[in-house]
C-alpha cells in the first residue's frame, strides 16, 4: 500500500505519528508532506501514484485539493483536525481515531470507499473569463456568507470551538438583507426578493456541525438548497438555535428543496463563500458533479 499524507499548521502531531506507526507495522509506504505547496502535491499525485491521500485538516484543506482529487481519482481520507470537519463527519469520521480505524480497514483491502458528489461553482471574471471551484460541503450567499467572513477573522482557537455559531450570531445582529434572485429550473423554484441568505449544501452540516440541511446526502446526485425569505430580524434570532439540531426544517420563513443546478444573482455584487473560503462575488452558477470524489469512509457505513 502506497499513500501520501498532507499536514497543515493545526495538525495534531500525535495523530500523524499514530498513522506513521500503523503504516510501519504493516510495511506500508506512507509519505508525508508537511504544509506543502499545491504544486508539490500535484507532482506527488501524478508521478508517485499513491492509492490514497490522507488529509490532516478540515473542509478548507480538502477544498484546496478537490480539483486534483477529481482529476487523479485518488481516494481521500479526511483526518478531522480542522476548525470545520463536515465532510469527514458525513463519512462517519468524527475523530482522528475514527479516521485511523477507517485507514486500517482500507489498507487491509476493505471496501470502505464512497463515490461522493461535489458541487461546482462558476463565476465570470471582469475580463470575460470564467473561474470554477468544487465544493464538498456548502456554498453560501447572504447572511451565511457574512457569518463565514466574520468567523474567518476569529483566532484559530475560537474557530475550533464552534466559532461559526459566534460568527453567525454576529451576522444576525448586524447583517442587512439584500435583493437575491435564485433560479432553479429543474426544481421549478425561483425567488427574487430581499432574502436573508441562500445556503447550497452537499453535506448535512456546515460550519463545524450546524445542521443546515439534515436531509442532504453526499451521494444522491442533488444539491440541497435552503433559502430564507424576508422575515423580521427577531424571527431569525428566535429560530437560529434550531439550526444546531435541524429543527428549522419546515419553518415558513424557509424554502428547502433539492436541485441539480441553480443560478444566484444579486442586485449588487455580494460575497460567495465555498467551504468557508471566499470564492468571489455574485452572480454564480452552481451544478452537481455526481460521484466525482472517491472518499474513504468509516468501516460501518
Amino acid at each position: 500500500m502506497r499513500a501520501l499524507a498532507i499536514t497543515g499548521p493545526r495538525s495534531d502531531p500525535a495523530a500523524v505519528q499514530s498513522f506513521l506507526d500503523d503504516a510501519k507495522s504493516r510495511s506500508h509506504d506512507l509519505r508525508i508532506l508537511y504544509s506543502p505547496e499545491l504544486s508539490a502535491v500535484a507532482e506527488e499525485l501524478r508521478t508517485g501514484k499513491p492509492e490514497a491521500l490522507l488529509l490532516f485538516g478540515g473542509d478548507g484543506t480538502l477544498n484546496r485539493y478537490l480539483s486534483l482529487l477529481v482529476e487523479t481519482r485518488v481516494a481521500v481520507l479526511m483526518v478531522p483536525t480542522g476548525s470545520g470537519n463536515d465532510f469527514a463527519m458525513a463519512n462517519g469520521l468524527f475523530t482522528a481515531d475514527d479516521a485511523l480505524h477507517a485507514w486500517q480497514a482500507f489498507s487491509a483491502g476493505g471496501n470502505n470507499i464512497r463515490a461522493a458528489d461535489l458541487g461546482q461553482a462558476l463565476r465570470r471574471t471582469d475580463d470575460g473569463g470564467t473561474v470554477t471551484r468544487y465544493f464538498s460541503c456548502c456554498l453560501n450567499v447572504g447572511l451565511d456568507a457574512d457569518g463565514a467572513e466574520r468567523t474567518n477573522r476569529l483566532p484559530d482557537w475560537l474557530k475550533e470551538r464552534k466559532g461559526y455559531f459566534l460568527g453567525g450570531a454576529l451576522a444576525i445582529a448586524f447583517y442587512q438583507p439584500r435583493r437575491i434572485k435564485v433560479i432553479a429550473e429543474d426544481a421549478r423554484r425561483s425567488f427574487d426578493e430581499r432574502g436573508w441568505f441562500v445556503a447550497v449544501s452537499n453535506t448535512p452540516t456546515f460550519g463545524g456541525g450546524l445542521k443546515i440541511a439534515p436531509q442532504a446526502s453526499i451521494d444522491d446526485g442533488f444539491l440541497d438548497v435552503t433559502y430564507c425569505h424576508p422575515v423580521p430580524r427577531r424571527t431569525l434570532v428566535r429560530h437560529f438555535p434550531k439550526i444546531l439540531s435541524g429543527k428549522h426544517v419546515g419553518l415558513d420563513a424557509l424554502s428547502i428543496f433539492r436541485s441539480q443546478s441553480l443560478i444566484i444573482q444579486t442586485a449588487e455584487p455580494m460575497p460567495v463563500f465555498a467551504d468557508g473560503d471566499h470564492f468571489g462575488m455574485t452572480p454564480v452558477t452552481l451544478t452537481i458533479t455526481p460521484k466525482s470524489l472517491r472518499a474513504v469512509t468509516a468501516n460501518n457505513l
